[in-house]
């Protein structure tokens, strides 16, 4: 098995264990098969030099430590935590694109949407992508709860209804589930189109949370955003009055506690 012996051995676990009345706490080996409350009670070196399986890496640059100089530096195996100095953004607002973007999640969908977009109740309740502005904004760009925007950034371009919420001044949301696949004929609605093509050097995560971005208003007529009135995007100021998020009758339940 190839986690024997490591720690997060699991090389005793079976369909029996699986199917038990509760979860099975790793490691659990067949010397073991009732899995470990607590790991490290035997202060057993997983850091040692010679039990570690990398050396750790630099956290601005991403390079690997050398095996001699992790040795030097932990001699005896401790936990090495470190501290990342800040490093600005690398696309940051300008005259042209004076907004500071991000996108992010909805609880009702998840990624692009190819389970939770099937589900009636979760596509009712976030159908379309919408962008989030704050009430200052909104007023200083002379739009309104409902008007059909373009987003861009120096890459491309996203049209959306606007959701004016609590977010910070400055900074417009954008949900990152929408794209194509299930509306092939809706373009300019896939948010990480608008993100830099750029990553962390350290867990090389993309990133995908801070870019530059402009909006323009396209139209204005009487139509809602699709943005839930739920947890982070819940309307602000008078934007108060606009329909409660609901995914319909067959999403309702009744809980019986007896």
């Amino acid at each position: 098995m190839c986690s024997a012996g490591r720690p997060c051995d699991y090389t005793g676990l079976t369909y029996e264990l699986l199917r038990g009345p509760s979860g099975i706490q790793w490691p659990v080996n067949i010397d073991n098969p009732q899995g470990t409350e607590r790991l490290y009670t035997d202060a057993f070196p997983w850091a040692a030099p010679d039990m570690c399986e990398s050396y750790g890496k630099d956290t601005v640059t991403g390079a690997p430590a050398e095996p001699a100089e992790y040795k030097a530096s932990n001699p005896e195996g401790k936990a090495v935590l470190k501290g990342a100095p800040f490093v600005p953004p690398h696309e940051v607002p300008s005259k042209d694109f004076p907004y500071v973007l991000t996108t992010g999640r909805t609880l009702y969908q998840f990624h692009t949407r190819t389970k939770t977009g099937r589900a009636p109740q979760l596509d009712r309740a976030a159908p379309q992508v919408w962008v989030e502005m704050s009430a200052a904004d909104a007023e200083r760009e002379g739009t309104q709860e409902g008007d059909l925007l373009e987003v861009s950034s120096p890459r491309a371009s996203v049209r959306a209804r606007l959701r004016v919420s609590g977010i910070r001044d400055g900074v417009v949301f954008l949900p990152f589930h929408y794209g194509y696949w299930d509306h092939p004929d809706t373009g300019l609605r896939a948010a990480n189109e608008l993100t830099i093509t750029d990553w962390d050097p350290l867990s090389k995560q993309p990133i995908f949370k801070t870019a530059a971005a402009s909006i323009r208003l396209l139209d204005r007529d009487g139509q809602q955003s699709a943005a839930p009135t739920t947890t982070a995007s819940a309307p602000a100021g008078t934007s108060a009055a606009v329909p409660a998020t609901v995914g319909g009758a067959d999403a309702l339940v009744e809980e019986v506690i007896a």
